[in-house]
């Protein structure tokens, strides 16, 4: 057999018990698998959960990643996202093991009971994204927009200033590339400035890729390291939002990699949190002289959110936005969430034994219960005797 762990909660989080190995419906790559036992481990004693219930073997408690995508915070952004952190640290329990991962800077340390050291360097992440600096107060979607102008037929680069459509209301309105937009904007009267609202549009484009691919590479070489460390991890992803373009011609585009990153986890057996704390508003829109609009910021705060949302469902967990304050909510809902699990005894195919990444669904039918596990597993190659 092959072990799976699955997380079932309430809607507030609370695990649920007693749940018996027929009412999960486990497949890989589509194909269902026998369920053969299903063992419910919890971490922290709970008045509200039956006393009957297994404990973790030998009393262990979480092994809990604090992991701060510090690239994607403005300085001193920070404070209360961190204070709310230390106020999550100190309630774990006293079986729990801790580590820390500050990226991009790298800042490593590994898991442990010992907390004060921890605590210490949390109070040295205020963040460090550089601010993007824009003549033409662009913001992220017009960015993303114009760096797909090569391909679109109407851009001012194919000589085309405008089309027409039809709308809703079935009026027809102007519709210009984005370049067009931009001058409109901030230089309507200047003919060489869509050049350099190209230029810079593109410029900018390639600042943005490196910041996102700063975090990317952050969570990567995280997830290699969890991959040593035995047992199973949850991870508390803290970032501002990870940009990735919604267009498909559009840059920063990363491709697969949030697939890719999901099977990353499943290997080092890992579930991620991720604690989006929007901060969309204040990116490149404090010194616009048209600040976005509700449709236009719902996009942006969408492609800050994206990946952050694939990659925490690949990995088991979730995305949990937090608008304002600094998200002690959120971290309630990871101590509760956390504090309990089921072990499945599963019964793979021989097929299914070549220690490649498959795709990985489990149900259950309890009503009114989310469950959550990751959407990757590797199964062993079987060892001839």
């Amino acid at each position: 057999m092959i072990a799976v762990d699955v997380q079932v909660v309430d809607k507030n989080g609370n695990p649920v018990g007693q749940i018996g190995p027929e009412s999960f419906e486990v497949s890989i790559n589509k194909q269902r698998r026998k369920v053969v036992s299903a063992q419910f481990l919890r971490h922290t004693r709970d008045a509200t959960l039956p006393s009957n219930l297994a404990e973790t073997p030998n009393g262990g408690g979480r092994t809990i990643i604090l992991a701060i995508d510090n690239g994607s915070f403005e300085p001193g952004s920070l404070h209360e996202a961190m204070a709310d952190v230390q106020s999550f640290l100190r309630r774990l329990g006293p079986n729990d093991r801790v580590g820390l991962a500050v990226f991009p800077t790298g800042r490593w340390i590994p898991p442990t009971s010992e907390r004060t050291y921890v605590s210490v360097q949390l109070n040295h992440v205020i963040g460090e994204k550089y601010t993007l600096r824009s003549r033409y107060n662009l913001k992220p979607s017009e960015i993303v927009d114009i760096t797909t102008s090569a391909s679109n037929p109407s851009s001012f680069l194919t000589s085309a200033t405008t089309r027409t459509r039809l709308v809703a209301d079935s009026t027809t309105e102007e519709e210009l590339d984005p370049v067009r937009l931009v001058q409109r904007r901030e230089c309507p009267l200047d003919p060489d400035c869509p050049s350099r609202i190209y230029a810079e549009g593109m410029e900018l484009a390639v600042q943005l890729e490196n910041q996102t691919q700063a975090s990317l590479n952050g969570l990567d070489a995280l997830l290699l390291r969890l991959a040593e460390i035995p047992g199973r991890k949850s991870v508390v992803l803290v970032s501002a939002g990870v940009l990735v373009s919604d267009r498909p011609e559009g840059r920063p585009d990363i491709g697969d990699l949030g697939r890719i990153l999901g099977q990353t986890a499943a290997r080092a057996n890992a579930v991620v949190y991720t604690l989006h704390l929007d901060r969309s508003a204040s990116v490149y829109g404090s010194a616009a002289r048209s600040s976005p609009g509700n449709t236009e910021r719902g996009r942006e705060r969408a492609m800050f959110a994206i990946f952050l949302d694939q990659f925490s469902s690949a990995a088991g967990g979730m995305r949990i936005d937090i608008p304002v304050g600094g998200g002690a909510f959120a971290l309630d809902r990871v101590l509760r969430e956390s504090s309990a699990y089921y072990l499945l005894g599963v019964e793979p195919a021989e097929t299914d034994r070549d220690g490649k990444a498959r795709q990985l669904r489990v149900k259950v039918d309890r009503p009114g219960v989310t469950v959550r596990s990751r959407q990757w597993v590797m199964v062993p190659v079987k060892e001839r005797s």
